[in-house]
């Protein structure tokens, strides 16, 4: 779709968020998730994982265990964990919004994001394969396709409107968003139920990325994300799932639901950069800001802060303070571009889904959470991390950026209603 076709769906018919639910290692609600951020609560332990048949020590940001048994996670009870953390992120934004589950809805639809999907139900597929005589439950050949993190959304809340689950690597959520609105501006429904949900805490995952040097390392495991910092060396990885209500304002006006903001433009981009996802300027970045800015109809000099994609690797944190230099210019040591990746951990997929929640957040608070960990700056990134403390501000309008493996780069705008 041509963006200047996009431009005028939107101003005739402007997206509005009506709800938010969050579930992850900084807490099991938006409340919470926004408490860790504001503090710079850095929630990151060690845990013992089995690798090459000894035991190995990684930090990571692990979020509440989940009783199954607790009523409202009835129809995901036997479900994959990052299918029960999308439900209770997504019951909760549904219930903010005000929204019930309806018996065949073809107004209300959902769409996930993720970039593993139901790991722990694919794990027991190879495990029980290998196993010989154990029993093979027919479920799984539902329980591991990566579509089952949206159908079990869709099939429990019963909404039959649009929907499907996106994998764009660690864009996922954010791509997701991008197809939800996209479906609200062609009248194919009122209402999308849209984010992501991650549960990658398994051996093989932190295998990989050790292997890819990502994982970031310090004595201290609160201090293995420091992004955009000096001393910066990888990641932490983390786990957790946030959910919105997106829907026109026409719907939400009907609905007398109370926006509490508003989903001003987006770009999604992919950067010819081979598996890495990101060149040195980040030139996917910047296109997918500058389509964001111009369906948005804005200025760079309008955007009061970013939530940055900051994951603490050398080369990703250098890359984007690159783009933010060609986004805004003489300006970009002003804007302030914190990360509250060592909050919630990198959670994949559902890290975009995340930092839209704090973005919303942060227009309703008009406060900018720090980057915590940030302590030494680095030369080569000029941008302005808001370090270790809030900061409050006069906010309009927030900018999300989220680049992947793959070169899969997306940039949404949140504005004040």
């Amino acid at each position: 779709m041509k963006s200047t076709v996009l431009r005028q769906l939107l101003a005739t018919n402007p997206l509005v968020v009506t709800g938010c639910g969050a579930f992850s290692a900084a807490g099991d609600s938006v409340a919470a998730l926004w408490d860790h951020a504001v503090n710079g609560r850095v929630p990151a332990q060690v845990r013992e994982f089995s690798i090459g048949g000894r035991q190995r020590s990684f930090a990571v940001c692990s979020a509440p265990e989940i009783d199954s048994q607790r009523p409202e996670l009835h129809p995901v009870r036997r479900a994959d964990r990052v299918v029960q953390l999308a439900w209770l992120a997504a019951l909760q934004a549904l219930q903010a919004a005000g929204v019930t589950p309806a018996s065949d809805d073809a107004r209300i639809g959902v769409v996930a994001g993720t970039a593993r999907g139901p790991l722990s139900r694919l794990a027991m597929g190879f495990e029980r394969v290998g196993a010989g005589g154990h029993r093979y439950p027919p479920s799984l050949a539902a329980d591991c396709a990566l579509a089952s993190l949206s159908g079990a959304l869709a099939q429990g809340f019963k909404f039959t409107g649009p929907g499907g689950t996106l994998a764009a690597t660690c864009a996922s959520g954010a791509f997701a968003i991008v197809h939800a609105a996209e479906q609200l501006l062609l009248g194919k429904a009122d209402i999308m139920l849209v984010g992501g949900s991650e549960a990658p805490l398994i051996a093989a995952v932190l295998a990989q990325l050790e292997a890819a040097g990502m994982l970031g390392r310090h004595p201290d495991p609160a201090q293995t994300c420091r992004p955009f910092d000096r001393t910066r060396n990888g990641l932490c990885l983390g786990e957790g799932s946030a959910f919105l209500v997106l829907e026109t304002s026409v719907s939400a006006t009907r609905r007398g639901a109370r926006p509490l903001a508003r989903l001003a433009g987006w770009g999604q981009a992919v950067d010819l950069a081979g598996r890495v996802g990101v060149s040195e300027g980040a030139e996917g970045l910047v296109q997918a800001a500058t389509e964001a800015l111009g369906l948005a109809g804005l200025e760079p000099t309008m955007i009061d802060h970013v939530n940055a994609h900051g994951t603490g690797t050398v080369m990703n944190d250098f890359a984007e303070a690159r783009a933010m230099q060609t986004i805004f210019g003489d300006r970009a040591a002003q804007v302030p571009c914190s990360s509250t990746k060592p909050v919630t951990g990198h959670c994949l997929g559902a890290t975009p889904a995340l930092e839209a929640v704090l973005a919303v957040a942060a227009l309703s608070h008009q406060c900018i959470p720090p980057t915590a960990n940030y302590h030494q700056p680095d030369p080569g990134c000029a941008i302005d991390p808001v370090p270790l403390k809030a900061r409050p501000g006069r906010l309009q309008h927030v900018m999300s950026n989220s680049l992947g493996f793959w070169g899969y780069h997306a940039s949404l705008i949140f504005s004040r209603v």
